[in-house]
């Protein structure tokens, strides 16, 4: 593949939804992209508006949010997979993370998860409702706190 038809379908596929630098470089490389191809590449998506780390960091963080309902250690533990640093990562995670909001919905989804125990000792509950808030990111700390107040 010519670097100019790699250009054109790489800017086809970042047109359809946010993508990552990583994602694309490896995308690139699948492709059969050496290393300067793919950073000539990168840049031109760059400047054309086509690559933004930003966007594509406050698209990951609604959407895991929202949707999968997903806590900051999650989410910031698979953004610094896609090699974001964590002042980024942090700077929109305190922009766009209402922690009232954030508290409820921990605190909706421990309720959902208490409901389907089904065990009476209330050691053992306490223990899967902050294992659970674990697997989902919530802070050990908050998921705690929430599982107090059930």
């Amino acid at each position: 593949m010519s670097i100019n038809e790699a250009r054109v379908k790489a800017m086809n596929w970042c047109s359809k939804m946010e993508r990552s630098k990583f994602d694309v470089q490896f995308k690139l490389y699948s492709w059969g992209l050496d290393q300067n191809q793919i950073k000539e590449v990168v840049e031109k998506l760059e400047s054309d508006g086509f690559l933004s780390s930003g966007r594509y960091i406050e698209a990951y963080i609604k959407g895991k949010l929202y949707y999968k309902k997903w806590g900051k250690v999650k989410i910031k533990y698979n953004l610094k997979l896609k090699g974001f640093s964590d002042e980024l990562i942090d700077k929109y995670i305190d922009e766009l993370i209402d922690e009232d909001f954030y508290l409820e919905m921990i605190t909706e989804q421990l309720k959902k998860k208490s409901l389907a125990i089904d065990d009476d000792d209330e050691y053992t509950r306490k223990s899967k409702l902050i294992r659970f808030g674990q697997s989902r990111g919530y802070e050990t700390e908050i998921s705690l706190m929430c599982v107090d107040k059930l």
